[in-house]
């Protein structure tokens, strides 16, 4: 299993992502951030019959799901966050176990850290449900509150973000009991002044369930994020896992700016939404005591070797052959520009934005109506101007006090949802665009004229309709080499005998793309390859040296030698000119059917 290296790639790599991080922070939410936070979740779970019945898809039940939803909740914690917190409570069971000696609550998992005995051990919970816990239905709803923030106290609020998460197919717990349901009211408001957020999951019941009835009074709603997936009442369950990423995963701005068009201020939230997954990097141990070492940075004098310190040194640029000392207070003034924030120039079609224009990942833009009231009104309405006449906004951008000055278009997003009830939000696209310093010249790059017949052309219009991918969405696509590192990591930590391979989404559908053999030969034999002045690539040439690279070299040569007079062969006949002659004649109608869509759906 390979690290990312700290400084991998060398100084190439370094200038292509230079001002990468333009705020300043870790814009990867996912990863844990030493510096915020840590989070403390306790699964509290209705265990009511309702649970332990088949799902209606036909894969488990609703419990098992939970279960299962916990113990990938738990690994990703376990790799990522090991100092965060996670417990299980089950209420309305026979089984009474709990510090507070509630009846018919049963505490599964304290508030601890992760580990790998529980990942283990949890899948197993659901056989043994009826010997060790049963079935029952007299546990009081703020009993089970009340130990939760009993649970809580025992942290500091300061260096947790502490929250619930709910299982339950039942919408109203108190049906007559006003008592009772007053006493529920009062400690979720007691968990909300501790800052404990309770966020619920509504499971599958013969009824609808409704959240006004009760849970609208008890639920913490943060209104960046309210959306129907998070107030889902429907009868049918989503994919638990995927929900549970939804709260895990929680939305978090990287910065807060104010946008000036001309006289007017709007307040703005940035967020990111795509940035590189990295494998952890590897920290070196003490083999003898297993303690992390630290790293020591030192300026040593070239002719002297003595130590410097931080004072005695300066920076110089070097031009001709003198050395020209400049003083960090005359880089503070050559680096500065205006205070941060953003200035509307103007708006352009949204023809003029190319799709090489975007050079760099995009961040995403958000009204953010505490620091400007108002904001949200202001944004709608741009948003909408924008989509109905096609328009982008071109911004000047400085996003902290002493960085570089960006030239930005702003792409508006009107809102939507899926069939899951996922929101698309409202807001604006930040598109970095080039310079003019930055753009690169092909002038060395001529493109060489070639006849091409129109049985070429349909040909290769047969072979483009027939391998179109339907439904093409990169986010059904995982990192392979990162799904790999995490598994076999998984595997070390649990001590699993037998690691199951992960799937390579990448992989092509080899058998599916059998039957279209005829057609890729039917494009082949048109275009009549050569291959024998191509340079041949081997491992051996590539990267190896002496006798390897020259042995290399000769067995690649013959096998591509092999393959190109087997490219040439193939597809030639009646059989051939038919297919074109039958393309030609629909003038691009597509004949074949194309290749079902590829990657794991969500």
């Amino acid at each position: 299993m390979d690290f990312e290296e700290e400084h991998a790639g060398g100084d190439d790599i370094e200038e292509i992502q230079d001002g990468e991080d333009i705020f300043g922070e870790d814009a990867d939410i996912s990863v844990h951030d030493a510096g915020s936070k840590k989070d403390a979740v306790i699964f509290l779970v209705d265990c009511k019959k309702a649970l332990f019945d088949m799902d209606l898809d036909g894969q488990g039940t609703v419990f098992s799901k939970i279960l299962s939803a916990f113990s990938s909740f738990m690994k990703a914690k376990i790799i990522s966050s090991p100092d965060d917190r996670i417990g299980m409570i089950f209420y309305n069971t026979k089984s009474t176990n709990n510090q507070l000696k509630f009846n018919n609550i049963t505490e599964i998992y304290k508030l601890d850290g992760p580990s790998a005995d529980i990942i283990k051990n949890c899948l197993k919970i659901e056989q043994n449900f009826e010997k060790d816990y049963q079935l029952g239905n007299n546990a009081h709803f703020h009993e089970c509150l009340w130990l939760c923030n009993h649970e809580f106290k025992e942290l500091d609020k300061n260096k947790f973000n502490m929250r619930i998460f709910l299982f339950t197919p039942d919408d109203l717990p108190y049906f007559k009991d006003q008592n009772a349901r007053s006493s529920a009211l009062k400690y979720a408001k007691q968990l909300k002044d501790a800052d404990v957020q309770i966020e619920l999951f509504p499971l599958p019941s013969q009824n609808e369930f409704k959240i006004a009835r009760f849970y609208g009074e008890i639920i913490t709603i943060d209104l960046d994020e309210v959306n129907n997936a998070v107030l889902d009442t429907s009868t049918k369950i989503m994919d638990l896992h995927q929900r549970i990423k939804q709260k895990e995963f929680k939305k978090r701005a990287l910065n807060r700016l104010i946008m000036d068009i001309d006289d007017i201020k709007i307040g703005l939230k940035i967020y990111c939404l795509v940035n590189k997954a990295k494998k952890p990097t590897g920290k070196p141990l003490d083999r003898r005591y297993n303690q992390q070492l630290k790293k020591k940075a030192q300026f040593i004098d070239e002719e002297t070797g003595q130590a410097l310190f931080p004072q005695q040194i300066s920076t110089h640029l070097i031009l001709g052959n003198e050395k020209i000392a400049i003083p960090k207070e005359y880089m503070a003034k050559i680096k500065g520009f205006e205070k941060p924030g953003m200035t509307l120039i103007g708006f352009k079609s949204s023809s003029a934005l190319k799709d090489y224009h975007n050079y760099r990942a995009s961040y995403f833009l958000y009204p953010d109506d505490e620091h400007v009231n108002g904001s949200s009104q202001f944004f709608d309405a741009l948003i909408q101007q924008m989509i109905l006449k096609e328009k982008i906004g071109i911004v000047r951008l400085v996003p902290k006090q002493g960085s570089q000055v960006r030239f930005c278009a702003l792409l508006p997003q009107a809102e939507q949802y899926d069939e899951n009830h996922f929101q698309t939000p409202p807001g604006l696209h930040l598109i970095f665009l080039p310079y003019a310093d930055d753009i690169r010249g092909l002038s060395s790059v001529k493109q060489e004229g070639a006849d091409i017949t129109r049985q070429t052309l349909n040909a290769a219009k047969i072979l483009v309709n027939a391998l179109t991918i339907q439904d093409f969405d990169c986010s059904n696509f995982e990192d392979p080499s990162i799904q790999k590192f995490y598994t076999y990591l998984q595997g070390l930590a649990l001590q699993e005998q037998n690691i199951e391979e992960p799937e390579d989404l990448l992989q092509p559908d080899f058998k599916g793309m059998e039957k279209y053999r005829d057609i890729v030969n039917l494009f082949m034999s048109n275009v009549s390859l050569e291959c024998s002045n191509m340079p041949s690539r081997s491992k051996g040439q590539a990267g190896g040296r002496g006798r390897g690279r020259g042995r290399g070299r000769g067995k690649q040569e013959e096998s591509d030698s092999d393959d190109c007079s087997k490219i040439k062969g193939k597809g030639r006949g009646s059989t051939s000119k038919q297919k074109i002659e039958e393309e030609d004649s629909l003038e691009g109608e597509e004949i074949y059917q194309p290749i079902k869509k590829r990657g794991r759906g969500r």
